[in-house]
């Protein structure tokens, strides 16, 4: 009906603003303490895009773009906690949940588990290239799971995965001496108020 088509719509226009916005930069934060990795991914750019922005026809050429989006999302997810209602009496690891019951869900633990990645807290994008085993199910999370999945899941990383491409191929960025990222959980997770890096275009 029109109020569930609204909602999807509200949804969508979020994943592609405040969440992707909040992911990139994250993006640009790892990079900018990853020499390799940000290196990778200007190489890729200069060569698949030749310094004109990227397109939707570029996405499966930009595979370490791609992979540095899913390892911040990994790192950072732009929501960290998910809360969803039992909707019938049931058990998680031998806890009994109610029907109508809250549980809470934390893509950011679970992200950060030793028992499903190697190095959790290590920014490695290679996790994440062509030909990596992929992630256990239900142990990458960012945009949930199930009949609740984000709506906006495809929009919102071809978005982070084109913005990245097109400006890491033209500039890059550096950490300002001094300052420390602290994540900061809101409805989103943002790096704090503000997060200042240095801009330098590429020559």
């Amino acid at each position: 009906d029109a109020e569930a088509f609204r909602n999807e719509a509200i949804t969508l226009f979020m994943a592609g603003h405040e969440t992707t916005a909040n992911a990139l930069a994250w993006c640009w934060f790892l990079l900018s303490e990853a020499p390799e990795a940000e290196a990778a991914v200007a190489e890729e750019s200069r060569r698949v895009l030749g310094g004109r922005a990227a397109g939707w026809a570029d996405l499966p050429h930009l595979p370490w773009a791609r992979a540095v989006v899913e390892e911040a999302l990994r790192l950072y997810p732009p929501v960290p906690i998910l809360a969803r209602e039992a909707q019938a009496d049931t058990a998680v690891r031998g806890l009994p949940v109610r029907k109508g019951g809250i549980v809470i869900v934390s893509p950011w633990v679970v992200h950060r588990h030793h028992d499903h990645w190697q190095a959790p807290d290590a920014f490695r994008p290679e996790r994440f290239l062509p030909g990596a085993p992929p992630p256990q199910r239900f142990t990458f999370l960012p945009f949930s799971l199930g009949p609740r999945v984000c709506t906006g899941q495809h929009f919102g990383l071809s978005e982070a995965v084109v913005a990245l491409a097109t400006l890491a191929g033209r500039v890059r960025l550096r950490p300002v001496e001094g300052h420390r990222a602290f994540p900061v959980a809101r409805l989103t997770l943002r790096p704090g108020e503000h997060l200042p890096l240095r801009l330098e275009h590429r020559p």
